[in-house]
């Protein structure tokens, strides 16, 4: 009687041991795949070195390999649009109004419409033809070097270092924002660092 139960009670330690043995493997397996799954796809790339104090990575789009030669935005009936141009290649619009989840949509760039004024009798004047059409930022318009890093400004260049070299970008100043693209993605960068520009804007 004696024996059989020692059998009996070596043989449930054995199974025990074994599946003790099984859970060790099982266990940092599934906490490997859950630590990759939480990672951020911007998190995630290659082409982004430590950021300024003050910067930080809003979003990143994938695009389809196509070398850009422009980019610039608009504001439409609501919504901002940027467009990146390829060449002769169709262009890319990517609607960047919810800057945390921007789209890639089929959307063309609209007319920019003329403003028109209306004068007052008491002096001055006010907006009577509204526009839907309004011209954003261009890293290659009229709004100059406002709109583009430049490795001249010792501000901008430890932005720029931050991206590989290849990356085009625009800037809107006012909301703060960069737009970083190369032939693969694009990055939306939020930078809240205070510059030279918001020193000249805020004394005039």
């Amino acid at each position: 009687m004696n024996m059989r139960l020692f059998v009996a009670l070596g043989d449930r330690f054995a199974k025990l041991v074994a599946l003790l043995f099984c859970t060790s493997l099982i266990v940092p397996a599934f906490a490997q795949v859950g630590s990759f799954s939480l990672l951020p796809a911007a998190a995630a790339s290659s082409s982004i070195a430590p950021l300024p104090q003050g910067v930080k990575v809003l979003a990143r789009v994938p695009l389809q390999g196509t070398p850009i030669t422009r980019m610039f935005t608009q504001r439409e009936y609501g919504h901002t649009f940027l467009y990146i141009e390829h060449g002769q290649q169709p262009l890319t619009t990517v609607d960047v109004t919810k800057k945390r989840n921007p789209r890639i949509v089929e959307h063309q760039p609209g007319k920019v419409e003329p403003v028109r004024y209306e004068a007052l009798s008491e002096g001055g004047s006010m907006e009577t033809w509204p526009q839907h059409v309004r011209a954003g930022v261009d890293n290659r318009g009229s709004r100059g070097t406002t709109s583009v890093l430049e490795s001249s400004d010792p501000s901008d260049a430890k932005l720029l270092q931050a991206f590989v070299a290849e990356n085009a970008n625009l800037v809107d100043r006012d909301c703060r924002l960069v737009y970083f693209a190369s032939q693969s993605e694009l990055f939306i960068v939020q930078d809240n660092r205070w510059t030279a520009y918001d020193l000249t804007n805020y004394t005039n």
